[in-house]
């Protein structure tokens, strides 16, 4: 008997297979910083008892003789005038009216008194806000140590015990491990909120008044959380000046 085999063909149908195109994300495009979410917390640690900033308030002398301006010479600070830095060999920024001053004395002392570094200085030219680099020949500060750093503006050609003088305190702080690695990953206002968030003022003020002088798809976000920063600090009144500097 004959046994007829019968297949059954199996259509194999192949449907090709759809590919999606998925964009290349930009992993910092999630948590771009913004004027509101920069901003600066105060650091744990007390501030020193003796801490007394800003600068000399009598219209009459050098610092304003020049300016049309209520806006008096100062210290760009916290309200404690107390701040933290990563930095060696940080930077000082300070609110400069017109003045006849050309020249200032700065010294940095240790939190008992003890007279760490003094040198003479030009007394910047430009007015608005203005950064003054500690001298690379200073001393590096030392990490966890506080110093009070003094600007003695020079009214005329000498010193003189009423001279006028701008102040505030600094403390050198190390960064930990978790911090440096965001820092060595992040943009440059990253950093800057970075900063902000662990009270790291004078790194924080620094970068931030650098970013806002440089053309940056982010000179809106940076502008606005300038104004909040010094807002913040009691700063409001070099606000509207500040913008144009």
């Amino acid at each position: 008997m004959n046994h007829k085999i019968c297949l059954t063909c199996l259509t194999l149908v192949l449907l090709p297979l759809s590919v999606v195109s998925i964009p290349n994300l930009d992993p910092n495009s999630f948590a771009r910083p913004t004027s509101e979410s920069i901003s600066f917390k105060p650091p744990k640690q007390g501030t020193p008892k003796t801490t007394t900033g800003a600068a000399t308030r009598d219209g009459k002398t050098c610092l304003n003789d020049l300016s049309k301006s209520d806006v008096q010479t100062g210290a760009i600070l916290p309200q404690s005038s107390f701040g933290l830095t990563v930095s060696s060999h940080p930077e000082f920024l300070i609110y400069k009216a017109q003045t006849s001053a050309k020249q200032m004395l700065f010294s940095l002392k240790s939190d008992d008194g003890e007279l760490v570094y003094q040198t003479f200085l030009p007394f910047p030219s430009d007015t608005g806000i203005v950064a003054i680099k500690m001298p690379s020949d200073a001393p590096e500060l030392v990490a966890n140590k506080t110093y009070k750093w003094t600007m003695v503006v020079i009214c005329g050609k000498s010193l003189r015990p009423d001279s006028p003088a701008i102040e505030g305190w600094i403390q050198r702080t190390t960064k930990s491990p978790t911090l440096a690695s965001k820092l060595q990953s992040s943009s440059p206002l990253e950093k800057v909120a970075l900063y902000g968030e662990n009270g790291i003022w004078y790194d924080m003020v620094s970068d931030l008044n650098r970013l806002r002088r440089e053309k940056s798809p982010d000179t809106q976000v940076i502008t606005k959380a300038w104004e909040k920063l010094l807002k913040d600090q009691g700063l409001q009144s070099v606000e509207p000046i500040a913008r144009l500097k």
